[in-house]
């Protein structure tokens, strides 16, 4: 393909996205000198909490790198039409797995780390991949079944911090021991916490990328078209199906993995917080494109990090961004009932044209 089709093609796929993110700029702009207040100033004051200083910076790449492992994982379930809303839970489990191995498997540090890796992604792709199977062999609502592993997940972490994993040094607090320093990833700025999962992070996008161009991700795409077209195509959609969410909770396992070994070093109560919600907003509003979801991620970290500076310097209370984020969510649905619905009418008028 050329480099000028290829321009386009990448830029049909982020101008959307801007436009919705405007969109809500101006809404919240709106909100803001409703209440009295001065829109510019606030949003000078968020960039400024993002981007003043090089910690500050840091930090919008430290939320940034969950949050785009997550969606990566989401956009595969979504594209073959699963809609997976339990990348919390995935995430979750990843944490588990990784602090059990960092704790009780008495390796030397390098095989730990690699092993760790591991056995977050296989915890969160079996997570991810049972709700697939019950979907595949049930015809289970996804939703339904990945909402519930989520609680589940939850509920088990609090068992294990309030229980076994207690940390006996801990004074109480409900948090496993802290895994040993050999075992953390290298920070990449002095006095900051980004860390060198950012590596990992580019690794899994550029995966990613050439994920979507291999026959399987193909597969999973044309699978999402309904079982109509994986029937002509040939292929195995409950299979499929269970493949994409085993793909899909892998990815937020890693993700879990690298807060593990990057920012937390062990295990409490809510470690996804709200990461699972928002990486859906990122997935859609990236629309599914790898890229996309990188820029969206970032966009997103720069709110979340940006926030509270702007609080403290304006007086406008944090849940702007919590406003900006819905209407980026109001706009992503409409747009995307607004393209089924051009699609559906685009065949209906196919079918009455050939019945004609």
């Amino acid at each position: 393909m050329p480099v000028s089709k290829k321009i386009i093609k990448i830029t049909q796929a982020i101008f959307p996205a801007l436009l919705m993110v405007a969109g809500a700029l101006l809404s919240g702009a709106v909100l803001i000198v409703i209440a009295g207040n001065d829109p510019i100033a606030a949003y000078k004051a968020l960039l400024e909490g993002a981007f003043s200083n090089s910690y500050r910076i840091s930090e919008t790449f430290v939320k940034a790198i969950p949050l785009m492992l997550m969606a990566q994982g989401i956009s595969i379930a979504f594209k073959n039409q699963i809609w997976n809303i339990g990348a919390g839970g995935q995430f979750t489990i990843g944490t588990i797995l990784s602090v059990i191995v960092c704790l009780y498997f008495k390796l030397p540090p390098i095989p730990t780390i690699i092993l760790s890796f591991i056995f977050a992604f296989i915890g969160g792709a079996l997570w991810g991949g049972l709700a697939g199977w019950l979907k595949a062999r049930f015809n289970a609502n996804e939703v339904i079944t990945t909402l519930m592993l989520d609680y589940i997940a939850t509920f088990l972490l609090a068992y294990l911090v309030y229980g076994p994993m207690m940390d006996p040094n801990g004074f109480g607090y409900p948090q496993s021991a802290v895994i040993e320093k050999v075992l953390r990833l290298p920070k990449l700025i002095v006095g900051g916490r980004l860390h060198a999962g950012l590596f990992v992070a580019i690794a899994i996008l550029l995966l990613m990328i050439l994920f979507w161009r291999s026959t399987l991700g193909f597969k999973i795409e044309l699978a999402g078209q309904g079982n109509d077209v994986s029937r002509y195509a040939g292929i195995n959609n409950k299979k499929i199906i269970i493949i994409a969410m085993l793909l899909s909770g892998g990815l937020s396992g890693i993700a879990g993995w690298n807060e593990i070994h990057g920012i937390h070093f062990r295990l409490m109560t809510d470690l996804a917080g709200s990461y699972g919600s928002i990486a859906i907003v990122i997935a859609l509003l990236g629309n599914l494109n790898p890229l996309g979801i990188a820029i969206s991620a970032y966009f997103f970290s720069v709110l979340i990090v940006g926030g509270n500076t702007m609080q403290n310097l304006t007086g406008i209370p944090y849940s702007l961004v919590d406003i900006i984020q819905g209407l980026i969510v109001v706009f992503v649905i409409t747009r995307t009932a607004f393209k089924a619905e051009s699609i559906q009418s685009f065949f209906r008028k196919r079918r009455y044209q050939h019945n004609g």
